[in-house]
């Protein structure tokens, strides 16, 4: 009897292993912004990020939002573009310019990690709710609804107001990668592959910066800066740093891609 009662618990100890071992490895994401009772609005600038545990940093991330009852939701047809993002690097975060097509109300994201195409078993993740409010700040607009008081205008390219100089009007697929930098710095750079002719950044720090710089001629690397050469951000491979003023100074030093 006490045999018996020894291989039950053996069997049991085993299966209770086994179930921990796989809710531990089982593959998921996590959205940590936006977070439950965020407010945006129109033409703001919102990091996007999220947490994955067992899953390559290989994987794509695709970005999508819809929108939730209150107030009533239209009963037919497509009141703006789902997609948000479409193969994202699983770097843990991207800068989303939210587009002014999105009528106020309640949002949530939807994030999800999938190896290559075509997709088959995506981990999956819906953010909290927020909300998207109507733009209330005052001033003249444009004809695109900008507030040219604020330094906006409409980009034609991606059918959003943006300021020019923090971030580069074009079609092109942007490709988002993060350094982490000397004394806890990080530098968010957006580039454009198939028109490469700026660069946005999101500098962080103290005071945080958002900047689009042109591309610089330069002999090794990709150099881009300001006609005046008060900003450089240099990226060769998988390292970074940028420096600023006059005579230059390394303000973000040895950044390494995440």
């Amino acid at each position: 009897m006490k045999k018996v009662i020894s291989i039950l618990l053996t069997v049991t100890v085993i299966a209770v292993g086994v179930v921990f071992m796989t809710i531990k490895n089982k593959p998921s994401i996590t959205v940590i912004s936006p977070t439950k009772d965020d407010v945006i609005t129109p033409g703001s600038d919102v990091e996007i990020k999220w947490a994955t545990k067992n899953i390559p940093d290989t994987y794509k991330v695709p970005v999508a939002i819809r929108r939730i009852p209150p107030p009533p939701l239209q009963e037919e047809g497509q009141e703006f573009d789902p997609v948000i993002f479409t193969n994202l690097e699983n770097s843990g975060v991207a800068n989303w310019t939210v587009s002014n097509m999105y009528p106020a109300g309640n949002y949530v994201l939807t994030l999800n990690a999938y190896e290559s195409l075509p997709i088959t078993d995506p981990v999956s993740k819906e953010s909290d709710i927020f909300k998207i409010a109507e733009m209330t700040i005052g001033g003249q607009k444009d004809e695109g609804g900008c507030l040219i008081g604020a330094g906006y205008s409409w980009c034609e390219a991606k059918q959003i107001c943006i300021r020019s100089f923090e971030k580069y009007c074009t079609k092109a697929t942007p490709k988002a990668f993060v350094f982490k930098c000397d004394d806890s710095k990080s530098i968010n750079a957006t580039f454009y592959p198939t028109d490469d002719k700026f660069v946005d950044l999101v500098l962080s720090g103290e005071d945080e910066m958002r900047i689009s710089l042109p591309r610089a001629i330069s002999a090794s690397g990709a150099r881009y800066a300001k006609a005046d050469e008060s900003i450089v951000f240099w990226n060769k491979g998988d390292t970074a740093f940028v420096t600023e003023g006059t005579p230059a100074e390394e303000t973000y030093s040895n950044c390494v891609l995440k």
